[in-house]
């Protein structure tokens, strides 16, 4: 496996016998993973990211992905690793996290534990608008459904306000119909109805595994988190069939964790766990 820094993103940062598989968030980048990824290199991983189906292109065509592409895409890319690493774990980001639960039902303690980084089973942030329980009707409309975009709002998941500052002066300008190159470094500005369908989707099919899972799982996750509450994190936790299982609950970050102010103490905590298994 090389090195991949091509127009999609994808990086490959070869290190020793220990591999690390991160999964970005659903309309995300593997940007989003970058930082994170060089901390788990430094202490002598293998780590590898790729982009997701349909992503980091433009919003029709990320309209079309479904969450079994984004699945078939992850199995594919863990097999792969598992050919070339005896020891391989997974660390995802929002969908992404669910997604490394995921392949853990699928393949059992071939995948030697889980980081779970702010999973996402259901929105209910503090910033989200109060009518977001109207969706659950109009995402019944394929018509409604494949038309509707949501653009990103405040705060953009982003604790760090350096950092908001920068995204969001993209976010506020950006426009459905036209495709930029900074969707590679900051994920779409949009949120298509479409693809929070998917996700819905997948996280009722994946309520029904979480029991049968039964391999060591961190999760991190924020308490202020605008998008997603740590009832998220606290669901999994309580669910899953894994015997050692912890939670680490963030008091100065966001959504975006990876990224956000406390990313730092991400990368440790998951050295932390990692090295122990």
């Amino acid at each position: 496996m090389e090195e991949n820094n091509s127009k999609r993103y994808n990086f490959f940062l070869k290190g020793q016998d220990k591999a690390v598989l991160l999964i970005h968030g659903i309309t995300g980048t593997p940007s989003e993973m970058r930082y994170f990824a060089q901390g788990l290199h430094k202490r002598g991983y293998s780590v590898f990211c790729n982009t997701l189906p349909r992503h980091c292109a433009s919003l029709d065509e990320l309209k079309k992905v479904t969450w079994q592409e984004i699945a078939d895409c992850c199995i594919n890319d863990f097999k792969r690793l598992k050919e070339e690493y005896p020891k391989v774990f997974i660390s995802g980001l929002s969908m992404g996290a669910l997604m490394g639960v995921h392949l853990a039902y699928l393949f059992g303690q071939e995948v030697a534990g889980i980081v779970a980084l702010a999973p996402t089973l259901f929105y209910d942030g503090w910033a989200l608008h109060k009518g977001r329980v109207l969706i659950k009707f109009i995402w019944q409309v394929p018509f409604l459904r494949n038309s509707i975009d949501i653009r990103e709002d405040w705060p953009y998941g982003l604790k760090d306000e350096s950092m908001r500052e920068v995204i969001g002066r993209f976010y506020k300008n950006a426009k459905a119909n036209e495709f930029s190159k900074k969707t590679l470094l900051f994920g779409s500005p949009f949120f298509p109805l479409a693809c929070l369908y998917q996700h819905s989707l997948f996280a009722e099919a994946m309520k029904k595994e979480i029991p049968f899972v039964n391999n060591p799982i961190l999760i991190l996750h924020s308490e202020e988190d605008d998008m997603v509450s740590i009832r998220n994190a606290r669901y999994l936790l309580n669910h899953i069939g894994s015997r050692e299982k912890s939670l680490v609950a963030l008091d100065d970050s966001y959504h975006m964790i990876t990224i956000d102010k406390q990313k730092d103490k991400v990368i440790q905590e998951t050295i932390n766990f990692l090295d122990k298994l």
